[in-house]
């Protein structure tokens, strides 16, 4: 496995994102049995280094399914039945959507999209009730909006004994994120984003809090018992059978992260969002989320006044690169770059170069 990815990359979606050749070969050894000893072997060498990524001294797990399946798992095995979910964008709206459909007694506090979450906000929410658990987005890739959640977590842990279940899906391996130190007890995320492999899978934690709490909340599921899943963790297994060869490309993109360090794909991940910030401001591109809290994974741009966001998506696929448009509400009004998991300088400028000559042409009737 090199570190180094040496093919270009043209592939600029919040997610699912470019996965490196390595780790797509790897998703072609051959089939094993999922409860023979040679996989059991390499599944307890990889959960010793999914830890780190996560960055738990506890378990990190993984689970065949998308994110939204440990979202509901978190919501179904940890929460009694008080659920405070914090809204400000499409995907903590989708933790809101879960925990009614499965029962619970939820209440929603939101920020317009586009804005942190709110500390103080939160506060006086836990100070007018009693919640078993809290919900919320660290990074919301609708609106590219990030919300503080070390400062979110305290306010929490100050106020209540709620259990903190929180989405990582487009910020773990590109932000900042502390499980342990921010006391947060289910962190999740899909490996579709900035861990840089093909979809299906789902990295969490699960704090001997959360664990304890499960414990007393009698219908946790089959498929959403997170307790089945640590039992099974920990013997070198899943509860059913495992999608096999996208933890191939995990083991190898595990490595590729460990080996360029935590600190240092933190910091290239806020160069490239500091860079698409600087080519945004000199070309009448405006960001849609609030200064001071936006995504180092994603930028949320409303293009030049007069120019379709679509037309930037559309030339862009013509020329073989590809972006996102706009999400939900958003849509007609925003287009997002998604410049996480592998993507280097040179990736990013060379996208830049490809919108900047768009920009030309659709902007040309207007001057003229």
């Amino acid at each position: 496995m090199s570190d180094s990815v040496n093919e270009q990359i043209k592939f600029f979606l919040p997610g699912p994102t470019y996965v490196p050749q390595d780790a797509r070969e790897a998703m072609t050894r051959p089939m094993v049995g999922h409860r023979s000893a040679g996989f059991k072997s390499f599944y307890l060498s990889l959960a010793e280094r999914l830890p780190k990524v996560l960055r738990t001294s506890g378990d990190a797990m993984v689970a065949t399914g998308s994110s939204t399946l440990i979202m509901e798992s978190a919501v179904v095995s940890c929460a009694a039945q008080d659920v405070l979910n914090l809204t400000n964008g499409a995907f903590s709206e989708r933790w809101h959507s879960i925990s009614r459909s499965v029962g619970k007694t939820a209440d929603k506090v939101s920020v317009p999209w586009g804005q942190p979450m709110d500390p103080e906000i939160v506060r006086s929410a836990l100070r007018r009730k009693k919640y078993d658990a809290v919900t919320l987005v660290h990074n919301e890739t609708s609106t590219g909006a990030l919300s503080p959640i070390a400062e979110i977590a305290r306010v929490i842990r100050e106020e209540s004994d709620a259990v903190i279940l929180v989405d990582t899906v487009s910020s773990l391996a590109g932000a900042r994120v502390e499980s342990d130190d921010w006391g947060l007890d289910v962190v999740l995320a899909g490996t579709q984003k900035a861990i840089a492999v093909p979809p299906g899978l789902t990295l969490f934690t699960l704090s001997e809090r959360a664990a304890e709490r499960a414990a007393k909340v009698p219908h946790r599921g089959f498929y959403t018992d997170l307790l089945r899943y640590r039992e099974k963790h920990r013997e070198g297994g899943f509860i059913t059978t495992p999608a096999i060869p996208l933890l191939y490309a995990l083991d190898v993109q595990v490595n590729r992260i460990l080996a360029e360090g935590m600190e240092a794909r933190w910091a290239r991940h806020e160069q490239l969002y500091r860079r698409t910030a600087e080519w945004a401001a000199s070309r009448g591109c405006t960001y849609a989320s609030a200064e001071g809290a936006r995504s180092v994974t994603v930028s949320c741009l409303h293009p030049p006044a007069g120019v379709d966001p679509q037309a930037i998506v559309k030339g862009l696929a013509a020329r073989g690169y590809t972006i996102g448009g706009g999400y939900g509400d958003w849509k007609p009004t925003t287009f997002r770059i998604g410049h996480m998991g592998e993507v280097r300088g040179s990736d990013l400028e060379a996208l830049l170069l490809e919108i900047d000559q768009i920009l030309e042409t659709v902007a040309a009737p207007a001057v003229r």
